[in-house]
């Protein structure tokens, strides 16, 4: 006994001894597959606000993790132009997600935002975009889902976060570059019953998971570790390089595939307005010239907004939704309501755009959704003077800090004691409408000046494919099967969210 409190004396003397020279990174790396609730523990315990201590040897300025509100409003909001995105955020997208509006600053971010906004803000792109979704459903997910339903493939176990993501990932390519990649029908499928065409298209999907999850680690290691990993072309940095190489083949190929394309009709596509409805048409003919670089980077932020974000909402509603039976039954409850006193024609649950508005309760459900899971976990900035927090925590010229948003989702002192509880109620008022919540508290769509500008389309889109899936389908978990997030940068479930698929009668409800 004497020897084994001898030894753990000597352990606590060393740790204590260790500690200005490791700082905080032990603790990050023993708890990275469990990062975000690591995270969110700590803030709950500290107030909010932590300072994280970086390694000493490593030469580096500690940083900040806060989940405080008034904190997010200061850094977002009322002082926007002290805190970009910073340099070290450049460095750790490099070869990944480029210079896309993610990660730029001054006049790039400006010059990406307002182009992005002239592209998706028009009523006529937005009919698109609903347009393209409802024939993508009709065409390729009843088929799919129909297929497992009545066990052609594989039986009725299917991975929904598959579907998810190649649904949303096949919509966004026809969006962006006006070509679908049919991923979609080929989910869940042997990949030795698939061409090279057909694997190709379902391991692009892979690529951008495997990225998402390498930057989160570069957030997490010292800037030398993976530097070094990536210079003898081991470790992560290995796949890294790997999946950055099929990504870029897809994306350069895709703009010299619409160059082409465009070059061949010549003077027509001016004034045609059939040609130009995808996105990289729009830019490839405007007056100004774009360089295949800025178009890779722009591209591939379009599709990480439009693929991973929206697949990754819709994923944690399915799961939320099949594990409560009681938000189940009312969603279903109404839809039906709303396809039974409008006089839209709804064809298989695919509602009118009218219709979708009218889902008061789904809207909720989403709202309730993307505050314990939002898809975007952390915001990432860097002080450039210094400044002071309104929580009092001094912040030096260069320092980093990372708004939590997951863990903002799990505070009780903004959403009450019952704040880990599904609740969609919370966000429906006693006049039936939709409860505002300032977005610096409910940063699902970022606040301030960078606020996301495509959040009423992804309102729109996810309740067209929730409608669609849940009034015609039956989800039930698969028994055992674990869901956690995985570390990445967008809040995906790690073991995927395997489900039995059974085919829902259209005059029920539940």
């Amino acid at each position: 006994m004497i020897m084994l409190l001898s030894a753990f004396l000597c352990l606590i003397i060393i740790l204590t001894m260790a500690w200005p020279l490791v700082g905080e990174l032990p603790y990050l790396l023993w708890n990275i597959s469990n990062l975000h609730d690591y995270a969110t523990q700590r803030l709950k315990l500290l107030g909010g606000t932590t300072v994280n201590k970086c390694p000493m040897f490593l030469n580096s300025c500690d940083y900040i993790v806060t989940s405080d509100p008034m904190n997010a409003r200061h850094i977002l909001i009322r002082n926007f132009a002290n805190y970009e995105k910073g340099e070290d955020l450049r460095v750790i997208m490099e070869g990944t997600l480029g210079e896309g509006i993610f990660n730029a600053n001054g006049e790039s971010w400006r010059f990406q935002r307002q182009l992005i906004h002239s592209l998706i803000n028009n009523k006529e792109f937005g009919d698109l975009v609903m347009q393209t979704l409802r024939v993508k459903m009709q065409g390729t997910l009843f088929r799919v889902l129909d297929d497992y339903a009545s066990g052609r493939r594989s039986g009725k176990i299917l991975d929904m976060q598959d579907v998810a993501k190649n649904l949303v990932f096949d919509n966004i390519c026809s969006l962006v570059f006006g070509f679908d990649p049919c991923s979609l029908s080929h989910v869940g499928s042997d990949s030795k019953s698939l061409s090279s065409s057909e694997l190709h298209a379902l391991l692009l999907g892979k690529a951008f998971d495997e990225i998402e999850e390498a930057v989160i680690y570069r957030h997490v290691v010292p800037m030398w570790v993976w530097k070094f990993q990536k210079r003898l072309h081991i470790g992560v940095e290995k796949k890294v390089a790997k999946y950055c190489k099929i990504l870029d083949e897809f994306l350069y190929a895709s703009i010299e595939m619409k160059k082409q394309e465009l070059s061949t009709l010549g003077n027509n596509i001016v004034n045609s307005t059939t040609e130009r409805r995808d996105l990289l048409s729009h830019l490839l003919v405007g007056e100004e010239k774009f360089s295949n670089k800025f178009l890779r980077d722009v591209a591939i932020s379009l599709i990480v907004a439009g693929r991973d974000t929206v697949s990754s909402a819709l994923t944690w509603l399915l799961w939320l939704v099949a594990t409560h039976p009681d938000v189940e039954k009312r969603v279903l409850e109404e839809i039906k309501q709303v396809m039974t006193t409008t006089t839209t024609s709804s064809s298989g649950g695919l509602l009118s755009e009218d219709e979708l508005n009218k889902l008061i309760f789904l809207h909720a459900t989403i709202c309730e959704t993307l505050r314990l899971y939002p898809p975007f976990p952390i915001e990432h900035k860097c002080a450039v003077e210094a400044d002071v927090l309104p929580t009092g925590h001094c912040v030096r010229k260069g320092t980093k800090i990372l708004v939590s948003i997951y863990s903002m989702g799990r505070m009780e002192e903004i959403w009450g004691d019952n704040c880990m509880e599904f609740k969609p109620e919370r966000w429906i008022s006693e006049q039936g409408s939709i409860i505002y919540v300032p977005s610096y508290k409910f940063m699902a769509f970022i606040s301030g000046p960078r606020t996301c500008l495509g959040k009423t389309m992804a309102f729109m889109q996810l309740k067209s494919m929730a409608s669609a899936i849940l009034w015609n389908y039956k989800l039930d978990m698969v028994e055992d099967h674990v869901v956690k997030p995985t570390p990445s940068m967008i809040l995906s479930m790690k073991h995927g969210l395997k489900m039995r698929v059974s085919k829902r009668a259209s005059n029920l409800v539940i």
